[in-house]
């Protein structure tokens, strides 16, 4: 069974070998003499390391300065840090606790309490793992449609005021990212994704107040009169108060109380100058000056009724410069910083589709498209996608994708549903350890099989779902049988006794993937009951069977 990869990121060569003499014939080992040396390992290898051995005294970037970086990558997600030190003053275990360790350790080294101190805390960090990421789904998917519903209000502002009908998302898309860069540049904000999607998604709400705003002011082509200007301002203390207005349990929700300061205060800027009540510098809520700026950088590279769209090279220039009212100069720098990926955004007009509405794949960054292909191994990914749409202990998709994506491709032309016949079997002999591990190499095996448009999908404890998008039918029965070999002739660690044993049933051939799949279904059932492992059929033009295999 292959050993879990521990890092030891200690100045002393010492102590290094300490721990690796008392470490290495359980786990994986490798060394980093300083921090510069320990980030560059964790960088490089994303998916690799679950435990970090850290010292506390190294000259340069000492462990705090890691710990820093490691929660502002939000590697912390995935990497768990037991501190090391000699040092145990009350200051520094507390500082170590207050960064995020997870554990601290004093030397010198006994070896059987670090071997026990370093498998309970993965135990303990693989339990609350798993409580995190069950309330985040739960937090996610209610996020997800307090999105829709906002999304809905903000379209008919959209729709009134004449915009391009993109603005919302646009904002949406550039406030995420301002904020993620935020947290990178400095430690003055320390949100968390979920804070960066809770203000991502109250943006949608900036312009409410226009609603109100009269259509022919609204839509003027040319430039405003004083008097229509001072009718404009209005919206911003309109949209606030229309959401104090709400009743009290709703107003002191999270999502409102930050979407009451964007709403009021997108307009006012760092020097005082804006509206509706000159607030100055640090007296503007960071989620409103976010929204200001992404606002700005959106309404310029937008076409509307009464300008043409600024290039990005030109709307940078205009806002870096001053030309558009003052910001903050380290959100400034954040915007500088992103200006790449908001080229390559509005270079691509689908991009908006493509970041939100599917999940990440491992060989792309967030800005590439749909990711629909074999690369799906995604657990290292942070992310609400991953956590709703992605299984954690294979990397492919989940059931949850398939529900609600799946069900509406219409160019399918081949289903396949397999399960593991005797992956029980194996649970009860070897454990559920060995079971994991099975079903790990079974995603590992039939990922190199499938295009890169296929869809692999964990579509139930030991069963999986392949939808074939391009599948010509003189090559489905081959393809299938070149599947159940691969998958029969595998063994697990080398070890005869993890072999696995599967059944596959599919159906070639168009129709609506819910019909396909009940028909892969009953494939998989008559390849369970006649023993002979592949059963698949073809469908004529009509979609009635023609024949089976």
């Amino acid at each position: 069974m292959e050993k879990q990869k521990i890092l030891i990121v200690d100045d002393s060569e010492m102590n290094r070998a300490l721990l690796a003499d008392i470490l290495e014939e359980q786990y994986d080992v490798t060394e980093a003499e300083n921090g510069v040396q320990a980030v560059e390992i964790l960088a490089g290898n994303e998916n690799d390391f679950w435990f970090v051995l850290l010292d506390i005294m190294m000259p340069g970037m000492d462990g705090f300065d890691v710990l820093n970086y490691i929660n502002k990558h939000y590697w912390n997600d995935r990497v768990v840090v037991m501190m090391i030190s000699s040092d145990d003053s009350p200051e520094n275990i507390n500082r170590a606790y207050s960064l995020g360790a997870f554990d601290y350790i004093g030397r010198p080294f006994d070896p059987m309490i670090v071997r026990k101190r370093i498998a309970n805390t993965l135990f303990l960090y693989a339990r609350q793992h798993d409580l995190e990421r069950a309330v985040k789904e739960q937090f996610y998917e209610q996020q997800k449609n307090n999105d829709l519903m906002i999304s809905i209000l903000s379209h008919i502002v959209e729709f009134r005021n004449g915009e391009s009908g993109m603005h919302i998302q646009h904002v949406k898309k550039i406030t995420e990212l301002l904020l993620k860069q935020l947290v990178q540049l400095t430690d003055r904000y320390s949100f968390s994704e979920a804070d960066i999607a809770l203000i991502s998604v109250a943006s949608a709400l900036h312009d409410i107040g226009k609603i109100s705003i009269p259509e022919e002011i609204l839509n003027k082509p040319g430039k405003l009169t004083p008097e229509e200007f001072e009718v404009m301002k209005t919206h911003s203390d309109i949209g606030s108060k229309m959401l104090s207005d709400l009743p009290v349990e709703q107003f002191n929700s999270s999502l409102v109380k930050v979407a009451y300061e964007i709403c009021r205060w997108h307009h006012e800027r760092y020097d005082g100058g804006g509206y509706p009540d000159g607030l100055k510098g640090k007296e503007i809520p960071i989620a409103a000056q976010v929204v200001a700026l992404a606002d700005v950088y959106d309404a310029l590279t937008s076409e509307r009724c009464y300008k043409k769209a600024f290039s990005h090279k030109e709307a940078l220039h205009m806002i870096l410069n001053g030309k558009c009212g003052a910001f903050n100069p380290v959100l400034l720098q954040c915007l500088d910083e992103i200006s790449d990926k908001l080229k390559r955004l509005y270079e691509n007009t689908d991009w908006v589709l493509e970041t939100e509405t599917v999940p990440y794949r491992k060989d792309t960054t967030e800005d590439d498209g749909p990711p629909y292909g074999k690369d799906q191994d995604m657990s290292g990914r942070p992310g609400y996608m991953r956590l709703l749409y992605v299984d954690s202990l294979t990397g492919a998709y989940n059931h949850r994708y398939y529900k609600e994506y799946i069900q509406n491709i219409t160019d399918i032309e081949a289903v396949v549903l397999m399960d593991i016949e005797n992956l029980k079997q194996i649970n009860d002999d070897f454990g559920q350890d060995a079971g994991d591990l099975v079903l790990q190499h079974t995603v590992q095996t039939l990922l190199p099989l499938i295009q890169r448009n296929d869809i692999l999908i964990r579509y139930g404890g030991d069963e999986f779902l392949i939808v074939f998008k391009r599948m010509t039918k003189h090559t489905f029965g081959a393809r299938m049988e070149e599947i159940r070999q691969s998958l029969d002739t595998l063994t697990v660690d080398g070890d005869p006794r993890l072999h696995i044993a599967v059944n596959i049933g599919g159906v070639y051939g168009t129709g609506k993937p819910e019909e396909l799949f009940h028909i892969a279904d009953s494939m998989l059932k008559r390849s369970k009951y006649t023993k002979k492992q592949v059963t698949i059929c073809f469908l004529d033009e009509s979609g009635d069977s023609a024949d089976k295999i």
